[in-house]
């Protein structure tokens, strides 16, 4: 009798474990995940994760390179380093979730298989700063997969993904900016709530990034940012920084032409933008000044500082959703 309750209980924890294995493996598949993407390749599996009928989805709708219109363009005496890489959003959504390459590297055949040693070549390596469509989304471990392209999938450290987060209810009538902490992009809205603007960021690695929603207080068109806070002798001494937005505290939306790190964190806790994608933000919500009062010149601070545009600083989902609007 008690070998058989012995065996009744080992029976009863196998069966929880594998259970758990089990509710594990659907969690990192993703049950709502599966409701964000559409067609064959949302039928896919971890287990199973190619299929032909994938493959033809992708073919039947390719990224269109050819409709995206870049914000800005490069200008090296302005920009320095850094290339910018921001867009204007259209006005229909885009069929699937849009992403940039935010450092070059290799595609695997499956989420969270390696090439083999021999397989690191060219023709693998997708380039720094392309752009293309996220069609499934996997989490293998603690890694996110994404498939970019027929059987291609990249893992989510090398890519930042286009998000476009809900309106936080305290946001009425002003122009405002959401920074994405975890794919290192900035969305700009008109008053109306439409996304019109996205670019990638920097935001902090040395200091976090604090989330919340913020209104611009101060504005200059250069200045020499030294800091951090408190360091002596300062860490960093940034002469002639271009369009600089405060918003919390010492923090602030900058241009910064040192670096072409864009959609990787590098600050210490402001973010970064190249320098013709932050005179872009700084001329779109300057275009709204005579509400809220900001300097002109002579002064620093914002007079109506509950008018001025917000800074919504926030972490998006692990698993990526097609953006709405």
């Amino acid at each position: 009798m008690k070998k058989m309750l012995l065996f009744g209980l080992v029976v009863m924890l196998v069966a929880v474990s594998l259970a758990s294995i089990g509710n594990t493996t659907i969690a990192q598949e993703g049950d709502e995940e599966e409701d964000q993407f559409f067609g064959s390749c949302a039928a896919l599996t971890l287990e199973e994760a190619y299929s032909e009928e994938c493959d033809a989805e992708i073919a039947a709708n390719p990224f269109p390179a050819n409709e995206i219109v870049e914000a800005v363009e490069f200008d090296e005496t302005r920009d320095g380093k850094a290339h910018p890489r921001s867009i204007f959003i259209p006005e229909e959504p885009y069929k699937y979730p849009i992403a940039w390459q935010k450092r070059a590297w290799y595609f695997a055949d499956a989420p969270g298989v390696l090439p083999a040693a021999d397989d690191w070549t060219d023709a693998r390596r997708i380039g720094k700063y392309t752009m293309y469509y996220i069609f499934k989304t996997f989490k293998v471990g603690n890694e996110v997969w994404h498939l970019i392209g027929p059987n291609q999938w990249m893992n989510q450290e090398f890519v930042s993904v286009l998000q476009i987060p809900e309106k936080p209810e305290e946001i009425d009538g002003i122009r405002w900016v959401a920074i994405d902490l975890r794919q290192q992009t900035a969305v700009v809205f008109d008053e109306e709530n439409t996304p019109i603007f996205a670019t990638l960021v920097s935001t902090g690695y040395w200091f976090p990034t604090p989330e919340g929603l913020f209104h611009i207080y101060a504005r200059t068109l250069s200045t020499t940012l030294i800091g951090p806070p408190g360091a002596d002798p300062p860490v960093y001494v940034l002469p002639a920084t271009p369009w600089v937005l405060f918003y919390h505290e010492h923090r602030a939306l900058h241009g910064a032409a040192f670096h072409n790190y864009l959609g990787i964190k590098r600050s210490h806790g402001s973010i970064n933008l190249a320098p013709g994608d932050a005179e872009w933000v700084w001329n779109f919500f300057a275009e709204t000044e005579d509400v809220w009062d900001p300097p002109d010149g002579e002064n620093f601070f914002v007079d109506n500082i509950d008018e001025a545009p917000w800074v919504y600083v926030y972490t998006s989902e692990e698993f990526p959703v097609t953006p709405e609007w």
